[in-house]
This record gives C-alpha cells, sequence and structure tokens, in this order.
C-alpha cells in the first residue's frame, strides 16, 4: 500500500513530540515547567513527584499519539489518508504536545505560590553596554545563506530551461520555494540573532560567551534547515525533468535523512546550551535571576507590555524563538501562523476530499468527447483521434499533473510506451482504452470490464 509511504512523517512527529515533551522535564536555568524556582526547590520531594509524574503523563500521551496515528497506514483511501496525517499532525503537533507541560506548569505555579517561593525581582533585565556592543558578531555570517539561495536557484533554472507545458507549476512552485528560503532567513536566521541578549550573571565574560554560543549554534541551526531543504527540492526537480533517473522512494528517503538531520541539529543545540550554562553558572558566584513568570500564560506564551521585544527565547520545546503576545508584531506573527494553515488546509481539506470521493464521468457527443472530474476536467475533439485499442498493461514514469493512488490515476502522466498522457483510470480495472490522439494520448476505463467495453464500442464508432 502507498499509505505506508506516509509512515515515515507519522515516525518522525511522534519522535519530534516526544522529545520536546520530554525536553520540559529538566530545569533550565531554575525554570521548570516554565515555572521559575529557586535552587532549593528543584530539590523538594513535591516538585520530585511532579517531575515523576510528568514523565509518566507525556508516556501515556506518545502511547496515545501512536495509536491515533496507526489508522494512517490502513485507510483504504489514499488522499483521505493523506488528510487525516495532516490533521493528526496538525493536532499533536500544535496542541496535544503542549497538554501535559500546561497542566504542569498550573500546577507547580499554585505550590510555588502555597510555599512563596519567590526569587530575584519581578522586572525585566536590561543587557550590559559591553553584550550589546557585541551583538552584530556573534552569529556566522550571512553571506552563507547564499549557499541554499544558490542551491534553490538550480530547480528555477531547471523549470525554466526545459519548460513543459504539463510541469507550467513546477515553476511556480520553484519561485515559491525561493520565498520560503528567504522567510527562512529573514524569519529565522536574521530573527533568531535579532533576540533580546540574556543576562546570566553580573560577569560579562560569561554573559557573553553564553550568549555568543547561543546565537552561534542558532545561525547553524536555521541555516542547516534552509540547506536541507533546498537540496530535497533540488534531487525532486532533478527527478521531475528526469535529469537523473531514480525512484521516487530515493527523494521520499532523502527527505527524511534532510528531516532527521534538521532534528538532530536543534536538539543538539538546545542540549549543548544546556549544558554550557550548567557547566559555567554552577562555578560563577553572581548569577542574575529574575522571576518573571507572570508574563507567562501557561508557561510557553509570552505577554508582556513592559517589553518592547516581539520576539524572546521560549520556554518551551526545540524554537529558536517565541512571540510576545502584547507587541503588534508579535500578535501579527503568532496568529499569522493559524492564518496561513487556516487558507492551505481548508481548501486542501475539501479539495482532496472532493477529488476522492467524486469518480470520473465521461461524455460522448457527435463532436466530441469530455470528462468531469474535480480541477482535472478535459475534453478533444472527435476530430483529433487517430487510433483506438485495448490493451491490458499500462505503466507510467511520472505524474506531472494529476492524482495517483492505488486504486486510480487522474490528470497528466508520461507512460513509458506512449509519452504524455492524459489519463482517467482504475488501475486495477483491465482492460485500458488507449485513444491516440494528434499532440498526445488519453488512456481511459472503467471500474468494470464490461463499463469499458461499452465505452470503447461508442469510441470505435467515432473513428
Amino acid at each position: 500500500m502507498k499509505n505506508f509511504i506516509l509512515m515515515p512523517a507519522f515516525i518522525m512527529i511522534t519522535i519530534v513530540v516526544y522529545f520536546t515533551m520530554k525536553s520540559a522535564a529538566k530545569p533550565r536555568r531554575n525554570i521548570l515547567f516554565g515555572v521559575t524556582l529557586p535552587t532549593q526547590a528543584l530539590s523538594d520531594d513535591a516538585v520530585l513527584k511532579m517531575i515523576d509524574d510528568y514523565k509518566r503523563i507525556i508516556n501515556i500521551f506518545t502511547l496515545v499519539i501512536i495509536l491515533t496515528g496507526l489508522p494512517i497506514a490502513f485507510i483504504n483511501k489514499e488522499l483521505l489518508s493523506v488528510l487525516y496525517l495532516l490533521a493528526w499532525s496538525l493536532v499533536t503537533a500544535e496542541w496535544l504536545v503542549r497538554q501535559p507541560y500546561i497542566h504542569m506548569n498550573r500546577k507547580l505555579k499554585k505550590l510555588k505560590k502555597d510555599n512563596e517561593w519567590f526569587i530575584g525581582e519581578k522586572r525585566v533585565v536590561s543587557m550590559d553596554t559591553k553584550i550589546s556592543r557585541l551583538k552584530d558578531k556573534m552569529p556566522i555570517p550571512n553571506k552563507y545563506i547564499l549557499i541554499p539561495f544558490g542551491i534553490s536557484l538550480i530547480p528555477l533554472i531547471i523549470s525554466i530551461v526545459k519548460y513543459d507545458e504539463d510541469l507550467k507549476y513546477a515553476t511556480f512552485i520553484a519561485v515559491i520555494l525561493m520565498a520560503v528560503l528567504a522567510l527562512l532567513y529573514f524569519v529565522g536566521f536574521r530573527g533568531s540573532n535579532k533576540l533580546r541578549l540574556k543576562v546570566y550573571s553580573k560577569n560579562s565574560d560569561i554573559n557573553y560567551i553564553l550568549n555568543k554560543e547561543e546565537k552561534y549554534l542558532n545561525s547553524i541551526a536555521w541555516f542547516i534547515t534552509s540547506l536541507t531543504s533546498s537540496i530535497v527540492f533540488l534531487f525532486t526537480y532533478l527527478v521531475i525533468y528526469e535529469v537523473i533517473n531514480v525512484s521516487y522512494y530515493v527523494i521520499t528517503i532523502i527527505a527524511i535523512l534532510g528531516a532527521i538531520v534538521t532534528f538532530v541539529v536543534y536538539i543538539y543545540t538546545n542540549n549543548r546550551i544546556k549544558s554550557l550554562e550548567e557547566e559555567l553558572l554552577k562555578i560563577d558566584k553572581e548569577v542574575i535571576y529574575t522571576d518573571d513568570d507572570e508574563y507567562w500564560i501557561d508557561g510557553y506564551k509570552y505577554y508582556n507590555e513592559n517589553d518592547y521585544n516581539s520576539k524572546v527565547n521560549p520556554r518551551f520545546g526545540f524554537n529558536t524563538y517565541t512571540y510576545n503576545l502584547a507587541t503588534k508584531k508579535g500578535k501579527i506573527s503568532y496568529y499569522s501562523g493559524f492564518i496561513i494553515y487556516a487558507v492551505i488546509f481548508i481548501p486542501l481539506f475539501f479539495n482532496l476530499s472532493s477529488m476522492e470521493l467524486t469518480d470520473h464521468k465521461i461524455n460522448i457527443s457527435n463532436e466530441s468527447i469530455s470528462i468531469d472530474y474535480p480541477y482535472y476536467d478535459y475534453e478533444f475533439s472527435v476530430n483529433d483521434i487517430e487510433d483506438i485499442k485495448l490493451v491490458d498493461e499500462v505503466s507510467f514514469k511520472l505524474r506531472t499533473n494529476g492524482i495517483g493512488t492505488d486504486e486510480y490515476c487522474r490528470g497528466n502522466f508520461k507512460s513509458r510506451e506512449y509519452g504524455k498522457c492524459r489519463v482517467y483510470i482504475y488501475n486495477n480495472s483491465k482492460p485500458y482504452i488507449i485513444v491516440k490522439l494528434k499532440n498526445n494520448y488519453f488512456i481511459y476505463n472503467e471500474k468494470t470490464k464490461n463499463e469499458t467495453m461499452d465505452i470503447y464500442h461508442r469510441l470505435i464508432e467515432k473513428l
């Protein structure tokens, strides 16, 4: 079943969600579950029990995530399985992943209040001038982003040089790829470098080292994200335009490997920063702590009207930053993501549903033959027909613009035997009607042999 091609995405999302939840079980700079605690409170029996309870909860949640995701492999309608994967991943990665953390955040806040565990001052600490002067020198140079930009230019050049009417959408997607990389650069690569610098200690040398290392590693992570994305798209275009002759499964493997590399880099970045903080601050006698829990809604949403920064370092997950919802820019950036999701996935849901639940239908008249099917209607003149025959086997090497599942193929394809084809077939319903037209081939059948033969005889009459 082609559904199993979706399983790597299911596995990757499950792994990312599990490690994202697990990362919250370890305190970072006296912050546990998004709550700032004094050092002695971290070893309190009630707090340790919360950590143990949290670990048990995330194991249960992970099991639920796995069980709810398994139907992806067994839904007999492939497009519906894609829709299920999209819905499952959205609910899992954007909502379910935070629920154990939110539960523990609220519980620990109450425990903190009951025990009056407050440290430092409730204020935003400003960065010392020495670190501010070093801000622009910390990340890797911006010129490195030219590497993924250069790689992403290759698919665009290929789509223009080897222009194919059936692949005209590919040029548009290549332009979109450039826009995505630009977004990764400005929102990620540059954006993470403009985060407010942190004060860890009164010791400027420690502040410098920690901020420099964090910004350097974050810039590396965003660079690798851009690089792997551009490489995956490059190989995809090389296959689509037949520059190289490999299976689409190879592209799937490359995409999976790229996702794994990116995830490992973010895990390493997060762990490296944590370990360096612990190593340096453990021996420092001038550590600065501030208690600004009141600005963190459920421990992951930041809302501080006294902070002009639109981006701040997150308390949950592996993201480089989160948004300050008290700022206009922060609100726009945060909620625009949900709007983009809605604009893309709601129409996609209805479009894929209509294609999956609708059968193609042929209409034969004295002058023309037309096919009705959502987004892939087709019509040609009877005068364009040069030959008609029946075959029991047909294979395609490329889907240029269409829908292909285990059950059916519809749209524009390239056949090994006939080249460019307009296809409307049920894969397991032999025979197939091959209609040779002036400029391409038309391949058609119905669900049953009798229905196909009836259409065949009606077409033969038009010769």
